[in-house]
């Protein structure tokens, strides 16, 4: 009985891919494995109904019957999930061996759907990198908040220099003020308040300061207000600005009123009024950083403040001394210089402090008292020397993260990235609405290449990744399924 069942069997098998293969032949190619009748209908229904159909068709067949059908069964409805999944078409195609044209046929539309598909992505990613650049670009431009919340800042210490520091001077032993002729606040382009940079000053050793924000007195009055009511007896301070173009810059000190600026390249003319009009309000005319003003930019190969006056020319103009130390930078020309004049120039130290760090020099005066016009007295008088620490003070103090920083960040750099693909020079900034060089813009036409081609080849190792995972876990469960179905058969 069992030999007749499994002929029975077999012949209704083979009657039946023969009529499917002659349906197929008649109506269309299929591009599915040849499989019976019986294991086409079960792969198409649900797993409920493959296995009700197992149990009635297959209960007398032997293992090796079973793992046969469960394979293929579980390989054909692969194809079809593959296939309604998004695939190209025809899916896997383990289908019998198909005529020369019809091979080709089935080529040209798997190709013709890959490329489609690949253009597809391809324009998606480029709409996605645009929205980028339009987002990121701007925020750059138009400056991510600062990293540190600055106004946070406290400076709870205090420097003593002169215990163990000597001045330049070696005969300039007796000084009563440790001066610093030369500091910015948030009134311009510094990031303490004037309240916070007296304090600056007052922990690292300073007992009078010069405040000179670009282009204005407002920030060394508020200083002055500030300094009066709360330190009296600990620092002085001395109102002024710095006259900012893009030939020169020049603290103007002693004076209670801005002074208006020429235009971004004034004439040697015009420096002489500014000089000349500083004077008749009582104040004192000192020449910045000259090997800051001097240094050669990239890629204009030229100063970064064009033209910029020799000593020789602005002692004939008449300005009255030279800041040999900014920073960090000893000036030893400038200091020469002065020396060579030292009847008609005197010799000044700024930390420029616009953001809060190491101090390196002290300007050492001995004044009659620390009054603003005795130390102004002295200066003009040219009685000063200086100390100098090149390796700076301590301690230092880091600001507290802005949490605003974190939130723009992320598309800040978005835009530092895409910016990397030109380099933009614009030059020195003229603190009145331009900048002293023309602008230079150097795209990088190879980088960008290169970027393109890397965005095609991550494309397509996403994908076949993508497919080749998709692939695997499709047939892992439905080989799961298939052991499924035929220990419920059993």
């Amino acid at each position: 009985m069992m030999r007749a069942s499994s002929q029975e069997w077999d012949g209704q098998d083979r009657s039946s891919s023969s009529a499917a293969s002659r349906s197929s032949s008649s109506n269309h190619v299929s591009l599915e494995p040849p499989v019976t009748q019986s294991v086409r209908h079960r792969s198409l229904n649900s797993p409920i109904d493959s296995i009700h159909e197992t149990k009635e068709e297959h209960a007398p067949e032997s293992n090796s019957v079973h793992i046969r059908e469960s394979v293929i069964g579980a390989l054909t409805e692969t194809n079809h999930a593959f296939h309604r999944g998004g695939g190209p078409p025809g899916g896997w195609d383990n289908g019998p061996a198909l005529p020369a044209h019809r091979r080709r046929m089935v080529f040209k539309r798997n190709a013709l759907w890959w490329l489609l598909h690949f253009i597809q992505v391809l324009v998606l990613s480029i709409i996605v990198i645009l929205l980028l650049v339009a987002v990121g670009v701007p925020v750059s431009d138009n400056g991510v908040p600062q990293p540190g919340d600055y106004t946070k800042m406290e400076f709870d210490w205090k420097t003593d220099p002169r215990s163990y520091l000597k001045p330049m001077d070696s005969n300039f032993t007796d000084y009563n003020v440790l001066l610093d002729a030369h500091m910015h606040t948030t009134y311009s382009d510094g990031v303490l308040s004037p309240k916070q940079a007296i304090d600056y000053a007052i922990a690292n050793g300073y007992n009078a300061v010069i405040v000179t924000d670009h282009q204005t007195v407002a920030g060394s009055i508020a200083a002055k207000k500030y300094a009066e009511k709360h330190h009296s007896n600990q620092i002085t301070v001395i109102t002024g600005m710095e006259y900012t173009c893009c030939r020169i810059h020049m603290n103007l000190i002693g004076i209670n009123k801005s002074v208006a600026v020429t235009p971004p390249f004034p004439s040697d003319d015009e420096l002489r009024d500014v000089i000349d009009k500083v004077h008749d309000m009582g104040g004192l005319v000192i020449v910045n950083h000259i090997p800051w003003s001097n240094a050669t930019m990239l890629p204009w190969n030229d100063a970064r403040l064009p033209n910029n006056p020799t000593r020789e020319q602005l002692l004939d103009w008449g300005v009255d001394g030279f800041e040999v130390v900014n920073q960090n930078t000893f000036d030893l020309r400038s200091y020469q210089f002065v020396q060579e004049n030292s009847d008609r120039l005197v010799a000044l130290t700024g930390s420029d402090m616009h953001y809060p760090g190491s101090s390196y020099a002290w300007t050492t005066i001995n004044a009659e008292n620390r009054t603003a016009e005795a130390i102004l007295d002295e200066i003009r008088n040219r009685r000063t020397s200086f100390l100098l620490d090149a390796s700076g003070t301590r301690p230092l103090q880091l600001a507290p993260y802005n949490k605003n920083y974190f939130k723009y960040a992320p598309w800040g750099l978005i835009g530092d990235y895409f910016y990397g693909y030109a380099d933009k020079y614009t030059g020195q900034y003229s603190f009145q609405g331009t900048f002293c060089q023309n602008e230079v813009l150097d795209t990088h036409g190879t980088m960008m290449g290169w970027f393109v081609l890397w965005l095609i080849v991550s494309i397509l190792v996403l994908e076949i990744l993508y497919w080749f995972f998709r692939w695997l876990l499709l047939l892992v469960a439905h080989a799961i399924h298939g052991c499924i179905t035929r220990r419920r058969a059993r």
